[in-house]
């Protein structure tokens, strides 16, 4: 390391030897001067003139050289950089190894398509950006496990070939060569078995752990992460929570030198739904969402008339920014590629209001309209749960730039148990969660709350927990309203029911995802920029090309095959 090798040197030392890549080569009337990079920093070596070597050395060459250290004249420091009022007297070069025509250079801020970058990580790893973030994710497991030790928390290992069980996604399967036809399963999560640790005795765990689960990528989700995964025996939300706080306000102080106040403010996710329009609010935008159905309690309009009578709701956001028609068009076009039927909105200026529905609109809904003062009013109609996500973007959209720069985290609780997808039951977050109220679970699992709660940063799913079920009958129970037979309760979760049933203590957990939170405290676009090999949305990896397809020979030795794909 150059810092190493120059520490305590003085003007005029002995030779010294360093080991760097070649940022640039400059000659300069006969002298050449090299930024010789290396991890840390970088350097500047000069070569008089009468030097040859540097004739052959190009950008990214490994070269070792040695020389004189010598302090630079003070009209020409170099105040951007560490070792700018030093320099190297070069007397000798070696070139350890050459370096191919570079795919982009290694440097920061290149508009380079991200591909290409990941076709060549360990190119792109070299940029200083990259190597910070990469430095920043290393800080934050330090600083986890700094916290963990200082809590008495367990660190305990858990396996990741598995028996495949169903937990919202699908698994990624792992065939068996000494089982053949049976397979094993990459865990989406430790969930059981960190249950299986309180079942065991165990007061806690933690465990930085690797998950994975095949569903579609996207900025924020990747078939490949890592969570800081906990669980406390005797455990309550509260309990988790508190904790959770102490952890997360510890990793900001350690690892990124920020300062953040616990506790975190809480809300039901019914506020949330209904103040933002999601279960992830950024509240960092002070502005929420207003319900004005009652406006149009008596209204003329055909379809807001309908969607009212039909138990829904209008709701709306108000702003003194004179926003243009093709700002009002964009945000349209926005919503409408999401599903929605379009934006409603009126202009209300000088006690007059304008807009597409305004000619119809009834004198006393004017009046209740321009009430608002001058401004823009949008609005979107329907349930509340599927207009929602149409006015958390027109919230986010509007008021983008009203985004203080802060940290703003919340707990968001009191989630229902199920949540319908494609017209049957799903838990919302996962079947090991326990109820709210067994009772209501019982007679009315639609209208039951699950004991589950989430973390939310700027907008951001950090992560999510839950009171976990330790009664062998109510996650029976769970497992049968969830629609599984009998026989597939007993075929999948028939050794986890057993295990529940020597005398489980009440227990509770959390899980945090790493990647997205170093990526929300360096701001960066996407998680595959704090990841170190990250796959692409599809899945891909550039620099390797997995997945990839096995010889049929080698398939056949775990009793598989090749067929036709029949369409």
């Amino acid at each position: 390391m150059i810092i190493k090798e120059l520490k305590g040197l003085a003007n005029g030392a002995n030779i010294i030897n360093l080991y760097g890549w070649v940022d640039n080569v400059r000659d300069h009337g006969g002298l050449t001067f090299i930024d010789l990079r290396d991890f840390d920093s970088s350097i500047q070596l000069i070569f008089d003139k009468e030097s040859k070597i540097t004739k052959t050395v190009k950008n990214e060459f490994y070269i070792m050289v040695s020389g004189v250290f010598n302090q630079r004249d003070k009209n020409l420091i170099n105040k951007k950089t560490l070792f700018g009022d030093v320099e190297i007297l070069i007397e000798s070069l070696t070139i350890i190894n050459e370096s191919k025509t570079l795919p982009f250079q290694i440097e920061d801020g290149i508009d380079t398509d991200e591909s290409i970058r990941l076709k060549y990580r360990y190119l792109d790893l070299r940029r200083n950006e990259m190597k910070q973030n990469i430095i920043a994710r290393s800080n934050t497991f330090k600083s986890i496990r700094n916290i963990m030790n200082q809590l008495d928390i367990l660190e305990i290992d858990t396996p990741t070939l598995i028996k495949s069980t169903p937990e919202g996604a699908k698994d990624f399967l792992v065939p068996s060569r000494k089982s053949p036809g049976s397979f094993y399963a990459l865990p989406q999560s430790p969930q059981m078995y960190k249950q299986l640790f309180m079942m065991s005795g165990f007061p806690n765990y933690y465990q930085i752990a690797k998950c994975y689960r095949d569903e579609d990528s996207r900025k924020d989700r990747q078939p490949e992460f890592t969570q800081l995964d906990l669980e406390f025996s005797n455990g309550s939300p509260d309990l988790v929570k508190e904790n959770i706080e102490i952890i997360v306000q510890h990793i900001f102080k350690e690892a990124f030198d920020l300062k953040i106040p616990i506790p975190f403010k809480t809300i039901t996710y019914n506020e949330s739904m209904t103040l933002y329009g999601t279960d992830k609010p950024d509240l960092r935008i002070k502005e929420t969402i207003s319900d004005i159905t009652d406006v149009f309690a008596q209204t003329e309009i055909k379809f807001i008339k309908e969607i009212i009578e039909d138990s829904g709701k209008v709701l709306s956001l108000f702003t003194q920014k004179s926003l243009s028609r093709k700002e009002i068009d964009l945000l349209d076009e926005k919503i409408k590629n999401l599903g929605s039927n379009g934006l409603g909105w009126f202009k209300v200026t000088d006690n007059e209001i304008s807009g597409p529905l305004a000619k119809i609109l009834l004198p006393n809904e004017k009046q209740e309209l321009i009430a608002f003062g001058d401004g823009l009013i949008v609005f979107q109609a329907g349930n509340l749960y599927e207009v929602g996500k149409y006015m958390d973007i027109l919230r986010q959209e509007i008021f983008k730039d009203r985004v203080e720069d802060s940290t703003s985290f919340l707990w968001v609780d009191d989630f229902p148990y199920f949540e319908i997808e494609n017209g049957s039951l799903q838990p919302s977050h996962h079947p090991f969660t326990a109820p709210k109220d067994t009772d209501i679970f019982k007679n009315n699992p639609n209208e039951s709350k699950a004991l589950h709660y989430d973390l939310v940063l700027n907008g951001v799913e950090l992560g999510s927990g839950s009171q976990r079920i330790n009664d062998p009958q109510v996650q029976k129970l769970v497992l049968e309203k969830w629609g599984l037979t009998e026989e597939d309760i007993g075929e999948r979760f028939g050794w986890f029911i057993e295990a529940l049933s020597y005398g489980t203590p009440q227990h509770a957990g959390f899980a945090i995802g790493i990647d997205r939170l170093v990526a929300e405290i360096l701001k960066q676009p996407s998680i595959r920029d704090v990841i170190p090999f990250p796959k692409t949305q599809s899945g891909m990896d550039p620099l390797t090309e997995a997945p990839s397809l096995i010889n049929e020979s080698d398939l056949a030795e775990y009793n598989l095959r090749y067929i036709e794909d029949e369409q």
